[in-house]
């Protein structure tokens, strides 16, 4: 054995079976077995210390724990030849893809240039039009407004005495539904309750307008409908269009209202001539003598409103209508002649063609732009790929760039994607929180150590980020992830990269071994 006569030398230990090594003389005779450094039990030779050589059982266990770790690297050095062979095929193959692209990309740029050159011609022709259009909208705004809202207001005039004698029919057949003496069975009475009963159950809403106005005085009624010609005025009068629908609703209403005046007085009618006048039921006494009341007024009305319609001369004006109408069904924008219940078909087509060629063009450009966008960004994604991203030596991540791997610890997931992004998946709601973005390799360009920065920032801490640590291994794996200081996250992964690149590769290539475990081997050097 060596000797222990320099208390700063060095004790050396032959470990017969094993690794040599070199004791502190400090720790000679200390009366503890350093079997890390002597396994022969050697450096307690004086102590009385019971140290027995172990070192042929430690040698087994070094060799056979030697023996599986190289077989460990020669399986990861193996798959990284692999990578590496496959990374120059698809070198090649993303360099042909990068260059197809570019001439995709030159004629796609062609395309979206006639694409917009012609939506802007389009859309040119469009505003001309539109501005021609809106000249010749208030030319007929000018000379026809005037008279369409004069016949507007009397036809607003009409409805309002039309309402009124059909709210008055309708209250004396209700009166007769609801007050008749069934026990005469009438015929002619149980007809005209039969046909109310039926319209009413149709239309329960138009029974309910005529009973909200039934003690409605005229004074009353005068302002009702006063409000109404208001507010009808301010939504209608303004505009040319608006006007013409409002006229066209209201001779709707008109018609209507028309309809139903001659329904109800035809039903009251049949029961006043067909009633047994013999039966004294006073409710339908009280019906024919209303209906007799409303014809005398409804005579009166009629002949007020003939004359109005007379002084506002309404035949030329709907004359004035007619011809307004497809004069302005020629200009007037789409979005409002569609208002129009009875918009003139047979307006010229070439406005709606032209608006047509102008939605389609700008439907192609849009097309072209986002497919223009697309294509740049892969083009561009590919450059960079190729020609600006530091992919390992020899691009040993380039066939498993983005891929990723994850590791259940409990109460998160951790998720690392090679040269990508690396996240925290908390297991019980899935909430994700982004542990940063591949900002480059480790230190002194060791490709063997991925980092990940600039996460989310962590409450009252620093932004979160993440430092990979590559082990020699066939098959890639997250071993584990530690949180050392508060946000900052080390994992181990297990992996070829870390494996010796092949010897056939420049030694330049190869990454520094400061992981390897220095092995005991010393000089015979007694002090």
């Amino acid at each position: 054995p060596g000797t222990a006569a320099c208390s700063n030398g060095t004790f050396y230990c032959a470990n017969l079976g094993h690794i040599p090594g070199r004791l502190s003389s400090r720790r000679v005779n200390d009366g503890v077995c350093d079997y890390d450094v002597c396994c022969d039990g050697s450096d307690e030779w004086d102590s009385g210390a019971a140290c027995p050589d172990k070192c042929a059982e430690l040698g087994a266990q070094h060799r056979r724990a030697e023996s599986e770790r190289r077989l460990v690297q020669g399986a990861g050095e193996e798959r990284l030849r692999e990578l590496i062979a496959g990374a120059q095929g698809l070198r090649q193959t993303k360099r042909e893809e990068l260059e197809l692209k570019r001439t995709q990309l030159a004629a796609l740029e062609h395309e979206f240039a006639a694409a917009e050159a012609l939506k802007a011609d389009l859309e040119e022709q469009q505003r001309a039009r539109e501005a021609a259009d809106t000249t010749t909208l208030q030319a007929l705004t000018d000379e026809y407004l005037a008279d369409i809202v004069r016949l507007r207001k009397q036809l607003a005039r009409e409805l309002h005495v039309l309402r009124a004698q059909r709210d008055a029919l309708i209250l004396l057949l209700r009166s007769v539904r609801a007050d008749h003496n069934p026990e005469f069975n009438d015929a002619a009475v149980a007809a005209a309750v039969s046909e109310y009963t039926k319209f009413i159950d149709a239309y329960p809403y138009i029974e309910a307008a005529a009973l909200a106005y039934a003690d409605e005085d005229s004074a009353a009624r005068a302002q009702r409908e006063l409000e109404m010609d208001r507010d009808n005025a301010e939504s209608d009068d303004g505009s040319l269009q608006a006007c013409i629908n409002a006229v066209e609703i209201a001779d709707n209403e008109r018609r209507t209202v028309h309809d139903d005046i001659a329904m109800f007085f035809g039903w009251l009618d049949a029961l006043r001539l067909g009633y047994n006048q013999n039966y004294h039921d006073l409710a339908v006494k009280a019906a024919v003598v209303g209906l007799a009341d409303f014809e005398k007024a409804r005579d009166r009305e009629q002949a007020d409103l003939d004359a109005q319609q007379a002084e506002a001369d309404v035949k030329a004006l709907r004359e004035r209508l007619d011809i307004v109408k497809p004069l302005l069904s020629a200009v007037v924008p789409a979005e409002h002649a569609d208002e129009s219940e009875h918009a003139d078909e047979s307006a010229p087509a070439e406005s709606d063609d032209l608006d047509k060629r102008v939605a389609d063009a700008r439907s192609a450009f849009w097309d072209a732009q986002t497919a223009k966008s697309q294509l740049s960004n892969e083009v561009s994604n590919l450059r960079e790929l190729l020609e600006e991203k530091d992919l390992g030596p020899h691009d040993m991540y380039l066939s498993l760039k983005n891929e990723c791997y994850s590791l259940d610890s409990g109460e998160y997931t951790y998720e690392v994607c090679l040269l990508d992004r690396a996240a925290q998946i908390e297991n019980r709601n899935g909430a994700r929180q982004n542990l940063g973005s591949f900002t480059g390799f480790g230190e002194n360009g060791v490709h063997t150590v991925l980092q990940y920065r600039h996460g989310a920032k962590c409450w009252n801490g620093p932004e979160r980020s993440m430092t990979v640590e590559f082990e020699c291994a066939e098959e890639i794996k997250l071993l584990s992830v530690k949180e050392p200081e508060k946000c900052e996250y080390h994992a181990v992964m297990s992996g070829p990269f870390a494996c010796a690149l092949p010897a056939s590769e420049p030694e330049s290539a190869r990454e520094p071994e400061s992981a390897a475990e220095p092995e005991h081997v010393h000089i015979h050097d007694e002090l």
